[in-house]
């Protein structure tokens, strides 16, 4: 599937090209799979979790605790099931119950967690200023899209390649349905979507490449053996059709989708996995200790069905985080330090009160850049001193990224080489390792005390401004680089760069 994004990424393809390419490649990943002698029905819930009981044994453990996050949660309740005995505690964190289904239920998912998108805008004075009227927007805007793809650029960061490419209205639905997984991306999304709608793609850009990196991890195959045999089984040819077409904004979008849609009953049909039990789209009851956490914001397993699980569990508490999407427990200090505490002591509910003080997502507002405090900083290791931003994340020695949001690519570096390497190079090594088109080109200079220092802008990766101010000593070449949103790049130049300088 990663050469064939990378085969049609350019191409300008209808959705049924799309959706063609997409199905031909399926079937070669199964044939591949084959002939390497891969028993597809070896693959599904229920061995795996004789796989993770077999584990426990074979480390010696009397008992564990399980952690599972969205289908790690459908593995954990058939190992509550199959193997009770050796749980101490369980932690299901995005629930995926058993007995519901993926295919038909999904559309609503989605159509709630961009209600809940909208509507949290709406309630947030500052987002609901700058971004009135967010649904229409959207909506309107997929529909643009979907008339006239609009040309973009997307960056590969495996491999170091820029591609154009086009963003048709589904594309827009998908993304904004991809950030919603991500408390770090949901503050950016009314943002973007306005942004959009002005025919503005740089956070699209930003996240389509990001996205990219997240075909490398997820297996495929596995996933349509596991889908194939425990959810296709139990799903009534023409239903997740149907369940789209009960959303119409939504039903061209989910048509495309090769597994979460009707098409994947057609592919799970070649795919020949044995069929699962029916006992494997039954709710399960258990009494072992389990924590149930949901996300406000999840746009695949809704806060309901993490409640639907906890209502068959004896022993069991449930939380709902505000703000938070999919993966409560590691989106932030309040659930990830309920999540450690459980584990501590399963046989207590823990302290939930941090909960309240959890805030709704603080949506950034294009043009709005936070007051900056410097102060100093010093790493005598490599020879840098000066100020720094604070609050800022040193990410590696003299480079500090500001993080204010999941596409927030703003960031401050320090760099010293040896003066007989000269400016030049420093500027070369620059030019290539930020992406630019061109060389930078020199803006001023400055004097600030005894260092004269060229002050050289340009643009990088995917349109970010980049400012580059460069000095020399007897020993060393200095440079300071800023990279920054246009939005930001005025306001930052004068609170950060020229300050630093």
């Amino acid at each position: 599937m990663i050469d064939l994004r990378d085969d049609t990424i350019e191409m300008e393809l209808t959705d049924e090209e799309a959706l063609a390419f997409s199905l031909e490649a399926l079937d070669e990943c199964r044939a591949r799979l084959a002939r390497e002698g891969v028993d597809f029905s070896a693959y599904n819930s229920a061995e795996n979790a004789a796989d993770v009981n077999d584990l426990r044994l074979a480390l010696g453990y009397d008992e564990w605790n399980l952690f599972g996050i969205s289908y790690g949660t459908r593995l954990a309740q058939t190992i509550m099931r199959d193997y009770p005995e050796g749980l101490r505690g369980v932690i299901l964190d995005s629930a995926y119950p058993l007995e519901v289904n993926l295919f038909t239920d999904t559309p609503a998912n989605v159509d709630r967690a961009l209600n809940t998108l909208f509507a949290g805008c709406a309630a947030d004075e500052a987002c609901a200023a700058a971004y009135p009227d967010l649904e229409t927007v959207f909506w309107d805007t997929a529909a643009l899209l979907e008339a006239e793809a609009a040309p973009i650029q997307v960056f590969d960061l495996q491999n170091g390649e820029m591609y154009d490419t086009f963003f048709d209205g589904d594309g827009l639905i998908g993304i904004v349905f991809q950030g919603l997984y991500s408390n770090e991306i949901i503050p950016v999304l009314p943002q973007l979507i306005y942004e959009a709608s002005a025919g503005e793609f740089a956070l699209v850009e930003t996240l389509l490449s990001a996205f990219m990196l997240n075909s490398e991890y997820i297996s495929l195959g596995m996933q349509f053996a596991v889908q194939c045999n425990e959810e296709a089984v139990f799903t009534e040819p023409g239903s997740p059709a149907a369940a789209a077409a009960a959303y119409p904004e939504l039903e061209n979008f989910f048509a495309g989708l090769t597994n979460l849609s009707e098409v994947t009953l057609d592919v799970c049909q070649d795919w020949g996995v044995d069929e699962a039990p029916a006992i494997e789209n039954e709710a399960i009851s258990s009494s072992v200790p389990t924590l149930v956490m949901a996300g406000e914001y999840d746009p695949i397993t809704p806060p309901a069905w993490g409640e639907q699980v906890a209502a068959n569990l004896d022993n069991s508490v449930f939380f709902l985080y505000p703000g938070v999407g999919h993966g409560a427990s590691i989106s932030g200090e309040c659930p990830t330090e309920m999540a450690i505490a459980f584990l501590n002591d399963p046989t207590s509910a823990p302290d939930d009160s941090c909960v309240a003080d959890m805030a709704a997502p603080a949506f950034t507002i294009a043009g709005e850049t936070a007051a900056v405090t410097l102060v100093p900083y010093s790493n005598d290791d490599f020879g840098i001193a000066g100020v720094v931003p604070e609050g800022w994340t040193e990410q590696a020695p003299g480079v500090f990224a500001r993080g204010q949001s999941g596409t927030d690519q703003t960031a401050i570096i320090f760099q010293a080489l040896s003066a007989d390497l000269g400016a030049d190079f420093l500027l070369g090594l620059l030019e290539q390792q930020l992406q630019m088109p061109a060389a930078p080109e020199l803006a001023q200079e400055l004097t600030f005390g005894d260092l004269t220092w060229q002050l050289y802008e340009s643009t990088g990766i995917l349109g970010l401004s980049v400012d580059i101010a460069v000095t020399t000593t007897d020993d060393l070449v200095i440079t300071v680089v800023m990279l920054s949103e246009a939005a930001d790049r005025d306001a930052l130049y004068e609170m950060v760069y020229l300050p630093m300088i």
